[in-house]
């Protein structure tokens, strides 16, 4: 009898485990949603939790708007506005009689803050050509920049780099905004020619950021571990350097080795 009953305990068991583990798959199963399943949002229905908040910051006494002694920026009506526009009354809401040439009691001022309307203007550079008494042909130059019988103006080219280099639009990107605000068609080589023209005229520019690198190399800091040079990518040692004469430590604590002329000379790649 006792052999009989323990052998009925253990099935007992087995069975308890059983239904504890199905319980459990379907406890995980109603508690599956979007955010812990494959499951779409669509699927969670009305039990769809409240967004969590995507601000930490916690309510202060602090009114909205900018603080006290901050110079704010806002608009204000001119003295003399570019353009005055004087809009009559219809006839009187009492009566309705006429009221041309009736007596003025009172004059609103209201001011409106507009760009005017932006169309791209051409203008034509005509080079003329006369013969002198002697013969001799001589022929005007033509202003600086107008090189070619088409071509786009400097303000335009500003334009272009702006968007482009300044806020990192694309060619294709630069070239639909063009379009549509200026109503002006630019291919994206354009916009590359452009852009590359008034790169070279940074030469000067570049040549002096150069040599104010050069003079505090002392306290440069390379984060990259290589760089382009004469057209190869060469590897730099990374280093941080504390400002200082030379000799100085590193962060690491080693000793610069003075036998070195240039601690940032890129090296061979292996």
């Amino acid at each position: 009898m006792v052999v009989s009953l323990r052998e009925e305990l253990i099935e007992t068991r087995a069975e308890l485990q059983r239904a504890l583990t199905r319980i459990a798959e379907l406890e995980a199963r109603l508690a599956a949603n979007s955010g812990n399943s494959s499951r779409p949002p669509s699927s969670d229905g009305l039990a769809k939790a409240a967004p969590k908040p995507r601000s930490l910051r916690k309510k202060t006494d602090r009114k909205p708007g900018g603080r006290h002694g901050h110079d704010g920026t806002t608009l204000r009506q001119v003295a003399k506005p570019q353009h005055e526009i004087a809009h009559e009354p219809g006839p009187c809401t009492g009566c309705g009689c006429p009221l041309s040439g009736r007596p003025i009691t009172a004059v609103e001022r209201r001011q409106q803050f507009d760009l005017p309307p932006i169309c791209i203007e051409v203008t034509g550079h005509q080079p003329v050509e006369r013969e002198c008494v002697c013969g001799q042909r001589t022929r005007a130059q033509a202003p600086a920049g107008v090189d070619a019988p088409v071509q786009y103006g400097p303000r335009i080219a500003a334009i272009v780099v702006y968007l482009h280099v300044g806020q990192f639009r694309s060619k294709k990107r630069t070239a639909q905004a063009l379009a549509q605000l200026f109503g002006t068609p630019l291919p994206g080589g354009t916009v590359a020619s452009l852009t590359d023209r008034a790169a070279r005229r940074l030469d000067g520019f570049s040549g002096q950021v150069r040599d104010k690198l050069t003079a505090c190399e002392h306290q440069l800091c390379l984060r990259s571990r290589a760089a382009g040079v004469a057209g190869r990518l060469r590897q730099c040692p990374r280093r941080r350097m504390v400002p200082g004469r030379p000799g100085h430590r590193h962060v690491g604590g080693h000793a610069d080795p003075p036998q070195r002329r240039d601690r940032h000379a890129p090296r061979q790649r292996r």
